[in-house]
């Protein structure tokens, strides 16, 4: 039997502090659901869907650090006042965080309160702050960064302007030489392994087009989106989300997701094991980019589990970064590809590390 991921990379640091998909593709992927499975991650993404007023949300995964992760946002959300929910998680300067999160610690479970009893400098410097990708990223914009460019081009980037205007920008003043290169130098399997993601996440990636594909990804977001709402790129160059907080993270989305939030439900686990455990018939899936770290084989296998606990036209959303995966191409007689709005979704994607954002439609489960 093919070994998942859970076999084959190391689970015992946060990996994310942030997640690094778009909700918002999310929101508008999925329609008029009311059950829902989600990759944990850090959390942001499956507190994003409580935007949508669900009767559960179930948030997913195999990492104990990314659980206590999830489970500090969620108790954050749900006992602090919007202010103090900024201060504790690192996205306002703060130096009682130790004491907002004694604060609300007995809530959560005793697997996580061990963790951060454990790693205290984990909540006194912002858990935002605190994933190897974050510290990646601010490796990248501390040290790279103002080898390529100066704090004028920098605060130009963030400024609202039309696309016109930014594509202009892009061309004749940010994409340069040095900017050209560092891609093949910070954005290759040796170095995103070693300091970004585990080596493992890349088993079934053509290595060789690795900077060359992140390269033609940053190209489109910094020439075809709008930078200057646009959290990722703030984080990437910045190591902050001054100019753009996550979706989860705004005022505006704030009271709600506290009303819905003792919808969250969050497990340990695998996706499909929790799923096929949970006595739950599912309208959406959240899968984050997980079918890249599987053979064709496990691919299949997970998404037929997956399939036993789905509603008919229950939607599935996920990523593709390196490799290609698409459950309507190895299921056709059950699901079918959402190709139109697939694409159109995937050109205001914020996050631009992907190739290729899909939904598929269960059209039949038996």
């Amino acid at each position: 039997m093919s070994k998942g991921i859970e076999a084959r990379a190391k689970f015992n640091k946060i990996r994310y502090a942030n997640c690094w998909e778009d909700p918002e593709l999310l929101l508008e992927g999925f329609d008029n659901g009311k059950k829902y499975i989600s990759i944990g991650s850090a959390g942001d993404n499956s507190l994003s869907l409580l935007i949508k007023n669900p009767e559960v949300v179930y948030a997913v995964d195999l990492s104990i650090p990314q659980i206590a992760c999830c489970e500090l946002k969620k108790y954050a959300i749900k006992f602090l006042d919007y202010e103090n929910f900024l201060k504790l998680l690192g996205f306002k300067a703060c130096d009682s965080r130790l004491e907002i999160y004694t604060s609300i610690k007995e809530n959560l479970s005793l697997q996580s309160r061990y963790y951060f009893e454990h790693n205290p400098e984990i909540i006194k410097d912002g858990i935002i702050q605190q994933g190897k990708f974050e510290h990646y990223f601010q490796l990248f914009a501390n040290k790279i960064m103002p080898l390529v460019h100066n704090q004028k081009n920098l605060t130009e980037l963030f400024l609202p302007k039309s696309i016109q205007a930014q594509r202009m920008f892009y061309d004749r003043t940010w994409n340069n030489w040095r900017f050209k290169a560092l891609f093949k130098v910070f954005f290759n399997k040796f170095v995103m392994g070693r300091l970004g993601r585990d080596k493992e996440f890349f088993k079934y990636v053509d290595t060789a087009m690795i900077s060359k594909n992140i390269k033609e990804r940053a190209d489109r977001a910094l020439r075809d989106v709008p930078t200057w709402n646009n959290p990722y790129v703030n984080y990437i160059l910045l190591n902050n989300f001054d100019y753009a907080l996550p979706h989860y993270a705004k005022e505006e989305n704030f009271d709600i997701i506290k009303q819905n939030i003792d919808t969250l439900e969050i497990r340990t686990g695998t996706i499909n094991e929790v799923a096929t455990n949970s006595g739950i018939k599912f309208d959406g899936f959240n899968l984050s980019d997980i079918f890249e770290y599987m053979d064709k084989d496990l691919f299949k296998e997970v998404s037929s589990q997956l399939l036993s606990v789905s509603n008919i036209g229950a939607k599935y959303c996920y990523w593709n970064m390196m490799v290609d995966r698409r459950i309507s191409e190895i299921l056709p007689e059950n699901f079918e590809y959402k190709k139109e709005l697939s694409q159109k979704l995937y050109l205001k994607d914020k996050a631009f590390f992907y190739k290729d954002f899909i939904i598929d439609e269960v059209i039949k489960n038996d």
